[in-house]
């Protein structure tokens, strides 16, 4: 690993430089301040005070790591903190009047300067530049470049860190980084550039990535799967949790980690797949801010996403295309490690797994200008990457990715009554309004089944969904917009290889 670049790093530091904060002091100190003031003036000698893009004020270090820190929360939050060193000094707490007084302060303090905060994963504006936060309290992080990648003291990015962000390891390049991961990992070498390209893709934020779906029976290690996949770039104290209950739940947990997983995925209800989809392609949501009845929160953030399951059941169409499924090998009883061997091993490799992942991301960042795609599937980004992954490593991953969306794209099908009639009552080709195909499409035997459309405005909606998936697996599917002459839309459907006119 090459020694950081000193001229990047001084030039790191004036990237964060934000105006002066530091109140203004008279000559002598008063003898006994008011305990909300004193706090004051205690956040701002040791804290820079800003706020970030949605909203939350935060606080960085006036000297050593810059390690950032939220105004409220839990017990990382500067408000604990702040109480804390009050006790310390004075022998007694600070009323809760003044702490909430000063943090009232010092949010008026922390409008005057503004930035975004990112979570583990960072680009710094430049093409094909990334940062990666180690996670550690010396607040170092990695820069990874089409020409290599280091690690550096400081960033020219900011990082918000939550109870969730544990510290990667240092990176330690090994000759067969990527072969102990599969060791550890029972994929097969057929689906192996996948999931590496995964990890790459894991590496690159501003781009949609593929949900990794791990599927097997059981005895398949698909938790501790998950589990390893996870920790490779966003290492946690919970790198898997139980699927969440609600939306507020789901929000609070993935706006806590950049890499989410989830554990032992039974079905997947109609919230929590369009939930997924929103994070994949980035998402924002609105809630009512802690400790205020008016005020209102912002969580904006796109996510990479690892689940695993034996059997998640029916698939809407828009989710099945942004799954990424590998089948997971069972593991032989003689081969299968204990947990604790599991994670000494792993303790071990995870230095040499990471700086293996780092290697092939540099790879992949040089080849990408040069990768063009023939045709361009729904995750475009990953396609191009997972083509320049094949590049690097002399696979044939773009391939099988492209078997396995029409394999997904088929089987999604089959889930929507009213889809899988249209795809058998069309034999070639068809023309018409939504209403004509309510018509032509017969929900025999009666009565209708769940979920079918019941109005021409219906099957327009279900069509708008499910065309991305006829598409794949292809179907024609169109419309005019309304632009003929009777102002109602008109759809064109062919079936995949229709026989000539002549043979119909």
């Amino acid at each position: 690993m090459t020694e950081p670049n000193p001229a990047l790093t001084e030039a790191s530091s004036t990237d964060l430089e934000a105006p002066s904060q530091q109140p203004k002091k008279t000559t002598a100190r008063q003898a006994q301040p008011a305990a909300a003031t004193e706090l004051v003036e205690m956040a701002t000698e040791l804290y820079q005070f800003g706020r970030d893009t949605t909203g939350e004020v935060f606080g960085v270090p006036l000297t050593g790591p810059r390690i950032t820190f939220m105004l409220r929360g839990g017990g990382r939050s500067l408000r604990n903190e702040l109480a804390k060193k009050y006790f310390t000094e004075h022998g007694k707490a600070a009323s809760s009047q003044a702490l909430a007084d000063a943090m009232i302060t010092l949010e008026g303090i922390g409008e005057e300067w503004e930035t975004e905060l990112h979570t583990r994963i960072a680009s710094d504006g430049l093409d094909r530049s990334v940062w990666v936060d180690l996670g550690d309290l010396d607040g170092r992080a990695i820069h990874i470049t089409e020409h290599h990648w280091n690690l550096h003291d400081r960033a020219p990015v900011l990082f918000r860190r939550s109870a969730l962000t544990s510290p990667l390891p240092t990176p330690v390049r090994h000759p067969d980084g990527l072969d102990l991961l599969w060791g550890l990992l029972n994929v097969t070498p057929e689906d192996r550039p996948l999931v590496a390209a995964w990890l790459v893709a894991a590496l690159v934020p501003g781009i949609a990535h593929p949900i990794l779906a791990l599927f097997g029976e059981q005895g398949t290690g698909k938790s501790t799967a998950t589990k390893l996949v996870v920790s490779i770039v966003d290492p946690s104290p919970a790198p898997t949790r139980t699927p969440p209950k609600d939306q507020e739940r789901w929000i609070t947990a993935a706006a806590a980690s950049w890499v989410v997983g989830i554990d032992n995925l039974s079905g997947v209800s109609e919230w929590f797949s369009d939930a997924l989809c929103r994070a994949v392609t980035g998402t924002a949501d609105v809630r009512r801010r802690l400790y205020s009845d008016k005020d209102l929160e912002v969580f904006s953030f796109r996510r990479a996403i690892a689940l695993n399951g034996i059997d998640i059941g029916d698939l809407r169409g828009d989710l099945a295309e942004r799954l990424l499924p590998i089948n997971l090998d069972r593991i032989p009883d003689h081969q299968r490690l204990e947990e604790t061997e599991l994670d000494t091993t792993w303790a071990s490799h995870h230095p040499h797994v990471l700086a293996a992942v780092l290697d092939l991301t540099t790879a992949v960042f040089a080849h990408l200008p040069h990768i063009e795609l023939a045709s361009k599937p729904r995750m475009a980004d990953f396609a191009r990457i997972t083509a320049a992954v094949d590049h690097v490593l002399g696979t044939t991953g773009l391939d099988r990715y492209t078997a396995k969306q029409g394999s997904m794209a088929t089987d999604a099908i089959d889930t929507d009554p009213f889809i899988a009639a249209v795809t058998q009552a069309i034999r070639w080709d068809w023309e018409g309004t939504s209403a004509d195909l309510l018509a032509v499409v017969d929900p025999a035997p009666e009565p209708l089944p769940k979920g079918w459309p019941t109005s021409s405005r219906a099957v327009t909606g279900r069509l708008k969904r499910w065309a991305p998936v006829l598409r794949k697996v292809g179907w024609t599917v169109d419309n005019d917009a309304g632009t003929n002459r009777y102002g109602t839309t008109r759809w064109t459907i062919t079936a995949p290889n229709p026989p000539p006119p002549d043979q119909r």
